[in-house]
């Protein structure tokens, strides 16, 4: 028995290993190393001899930043309106194509391609269809809007259309997951809902919801931090235009980094965004117990 044991344990240990060595070649060392520049006066063409410890004098400018602080706030607006947005469609597309309705399979497939389509090319094809000329302000003439919004070029409008056309695109993932979370909902519980003359709407906050919050728990961790990834989607529809309008942290990291050449302030920034991840990550942690139920 033993050894059986002992052969389980080897084999997982194989299986886990090239997963474990490549996550610290590509994001252990580098987050070390970020960490240790963020310390130092390092520029992107600084020579070594040049370099000196300078304490915590880049996270001290950041908060003294405006241009920072201001990515910081787009940062904060883009995640409170992603993660909502992207949790309640996926539970609802999840809820609807969980019953027999007509298609099922199909609308699935159409709901989850976007997720594995490449962001360049939905971008170009997004930027055809809200462009000046495009089919949607066409629309928008043709219903009587005599001066339609551009929405990728209107400071007002651009952050909460790039935030739709994200969501639009990883809704997939999250629909699949609360699929797989429904197929473990007790039929007995929800048929016991029923007898006692509970409505849908109260099978579904006081039964459903209940059983999958460990998969709510799961994918708000996993859609906050993808609202933090946000450096694709922006670079390929906006470039953090119009002006500085969706100029986020991952996009003002990326220009401190590799336009002003600030190689320890733009580390500085990361750490900083990694330790407000942390911390939303962990009083999600220790709020769980009130709501999460195992």
């Amino acid at each position: 028995m033993k050894k059986i044991q002992r052969r389980e344990t080897i084999a997982g240990y194989m299986f886990i290993t090239p997963y474990v060595l490549l996550f610290i070649v590509f994001t252990g060392i580098p987050f070390v190393i970020a960490m240790g520049l963020s310390f130092v006066n390092v520029k992107y063409i600084t020579k070594l001899d040049n370099l000196k410890f300078v304490g915590l004098d880049n996270f001290v400018r950041f908060f003294s930043d405006p241009d920072a602080l201001a990515a910081l706030q787009r940062t904060v607006v883009y995640s409170i309106m992603y993660v909502p947005l992207i949790m309640i469609i996926g539970f609802i597309l999840a809820v609807i194509l969980n019953k027999g309705v007509f298609m099922t399979k199909t609308l699935r497939s159409m709901i989850f391609l976007p997720y594995v389509s490449n962001m360049v090319a939905v971008a170009v094809v997004f930027k055809l269809l809200l462009s000046s000329k495009g089919p949607v302000v066409g629309l928008l003439m043709k219903v009587g809007l005599e001066n339609p919004p551009i929405l990728l070029t209107d400071a007002r409008y651009v952050l909460p259309t790039v935030v739709a056309i994200s969501v639009w695109k990883s809704v997939g993932l999250n629909m699949i997951v609360y699929l797989a979370a429904l197929q473990n909902v007790p039929k007995s519980l929800t048929e016991a809902a029923y007898i006692d003359g509970a409505t849908r709407w109260q099978q579904i906050w006081h039964v459903t919801l209940p059983v999958v919050s460990p998969t709510t728990f799961f994918l708000t961790i996993s859609s906050l931090i993808t609202s933090l990834q946000n450096f694709t989607v922006i670079q390929s529809l906006t470039q953090g235009g119009p002006g500085q309008s969706t100029t986020v942290m991952s996009i003002n990291i990326v220009r401190t980094a590799f336009t002003r050449f600030e190689t320890s302030y733009a580390s500085a920034q990361a750490m900083i965004m990694f330790a407000i991840v942390m911390l939303i990550t962990l009083v999600q942690w220790r709020g769980q117990k009130k709501w999460v139920t195992y």
